[in-house]
């Protein structure tokens, strides 16, 4: 699974677990639906920004990186999280065109 796959599947089930957010949501898009098709914008795009957000501010209420909650909302064991841990990493280091190797000894990561 991709990142994109468990940043989904993690957002998903915290909006489930969180349903009065969701509800906020839908009715702050419900009373802005003037300015969203002013803007030329749809309501699920308005729905999906506005979830992105809510998202990223929980993770930074946590204290985390998004990518660290998504983890800790979807690993089913702590093995599961620390491949998801390198993964992310070694995405980080090709990004960076970074050997892999390298990466890992400047970031202390065994």
């Amino acid at each position: 699974m991709d990142f994109e796959s468990r940043y989904n599947a993690a957002s998903a089930k915290y909006f489930a677990q969180n349903p009065a957010l969701e509800l906020e949501i839908e009715v702050a898009i419900a009373g802005s639906l003037a300015e969203i098709h002013a803007v030329g914008s749809t309501v699920e795009k308005e729905r999906e920004l506005r979830q992105m957000e809510a998202f990223a501010a929980e993770a930074v209420d946590r204290g985390l990186e998004i990518h660290e909650l998504v983890i800790r909302l979807l690993a089913d064991s702590p093995e599961q999280a620390q491949a998801w841990h390198l993964d992310h990493h070694r995405q980080i280091a090709g990004s960076l065109g970074m050997d892999w190797e390298k990466y890992k000894a400047m970031n202390l990561i065994g």
